[in-house]
């Protein structure tokens, strides 16, 4: 069983995205039948297509050796998880985020001060902090860092949103994809500086 944060934190996003993809959608068309044999002009117009490239953001960097994970500056992931009274919280982004080099993952390893006030709830579900980790992992020349922090509440059921505050507190953050895993509800978001709240409903 995968036990890192990044992978549980990867595993739930993932789950998110293919439950919210499914909803409210009606069912495909069927595709057309194709013909026998294209027309010469058809083959010719064919060949001369050109496809789309998509954009890369220019502070984008893939390291060869890194086995393809992008590494962005400016963005991050994060996921919200209930199971009983117990949630858990995890952030993942490059070091460049917490306003930190390349270098600097040896340092991070052994601090978890920079989770201090990383988010604040909505509603009253009295939310006590507990363990947390901060885990950084070098690909390349480039580092990240996953924070994972864990929270015992006095009554989940009144949690209404989760407000990430790496957005004032770490002003090199720009956009953050967020889900929400529950008993009742999943939700996908992404946060930015004028939208730093996850619902939970």
């Amino acid at each position: 069983m995968l036990t890192s944060p990044r992978a549980r934190l990867c595993m739930m996003i993932g789950a998110a995205v293919l439950a919210l993809a499914g909803c409210d959608r009606d069912p495909a068309p069927a595709a057309p039948e194709a013909p026998a044999e294209p027309a010469a002009e058809d083959t010719q117009a064919a060949d001369k297509a050109v496809p789309d490239v998509p954009d890369v953001p220019a502070d984008a960097h893939d390291d060869a050796s890194g086995g393809g994970e992008a590494h962005v500056h400016g963005v991050g992931e994060f996921a919200v998880a209930v199971d009983g009274n117990q949630l858990t919280v995890t952030l993942d982004a490059p070091l460049a985020n917490f306003g930190l080099g390349e270098g600097d993952a040896d340092a991070m390893d052994v601090s978890t001060d920079i989770s201090d006030g990383l988010v604040s709830f909505a509603g009253n579900a009295d939310c006590r902090p507990g363990d947390r980790h901060v885990t950084t992992r070098t690909v390349g020349d480039h580092s990240s860092l996953t924070l994972e922090l864990g929270f015992t509440c006095a009554d989940v059921s009144k949690l209404e949103g989760v407000r990430l505050n790496a957005f004032t507190t770490f002003p090199h953050f720009e956009t953050v994809d967020a889900v929400f895993i529950g008993p009742d509800a999943q939700v996908a978001d992404m946060l930015t500086p004028g939208n730093p709240e996850l619902s939970t409903r």
